[in-house]
């Protein structure tokens, strides 16, 4: 080969390295959704829970009244691991409908994270709590509307960290227990 021809070679090599950084950039993890449904195999369920660092759940879908719930059962996952973990909630519904499911959740040590209104210092919050307790698993409680895939809380979360997110989408059905119909 030349020195015209190498010149020529080291030029390209050189512009397509350049060019091809953000081949080197990835982009974060979005969350994985699960469609639950009354009805199933608790396994799976544990499986699923365990799977994940970050647990999103509508709150408008929780019946906290009643122990047979998906968010009792999703609490009792949580708990059987015996590792420490937050519940987080946007605080929106009946206070007094959830105020057993948060003694509940606190008596093996879980942390209760407060999220405001806005979803950005929401998931800026959680972000901050994964960060500092990389080894906790955080359940949060936020109205379905927030858990859109493209802009809602996940996506805002999975910009800052490399979290394991999981959304549970629950539905209603005349089967009790729960069932994972899908997952992405």
């Amino acid at each position: 080969m030349t020195i015209k021809a190498l010149s020529a070679v080291a030029l390209a090599s050189f512009a397509l390295l350049l060019s091809s950084c953000s081949f080197f950039h990835r982009e974060p993890p979005l969350p994985r959704r699960a469609v639950i449904e009354a009805g199933g195999n608790e396994e799976k369920f544990a499986a699923l829970v365990e799977e994940a660092d970050i647990i999103y759940f509508p709150s408008e879908a929780a019946t906290f009244g009643s122990r047979s719930d998906l968010a009792w059962k999703l609490l009792a996952a949580l708990r059987s691991r015996g590792d420490k973990f937050a519940i987080g909630w946007d605080w929106s519904g009946n206070e007094s409908d959830r105020h057993d499911f948060v003694i509940e959740a606190g008596k093996p040590g879980a942390r209760v994270l407060v999220l405001s209104d806005v979803d950005q210092l929401v998931a800026d919050k959680i972000v901050s709590y994964f960060g500092e307790h990389r080894n906790d698993k955080i359940l949060v409680f936020v109205r379905r509307e927030r858990l859109a895939l493209g802009q809602g809380i996940p996506y805002l979360v999975a910009q800052q960290t490399k979290a394991r997110q999981l959304i549970l989408n629950p539905r209603k059905s005349s089967r009790s227990g729960s069932s994972l119909l899908a997952r992405n």
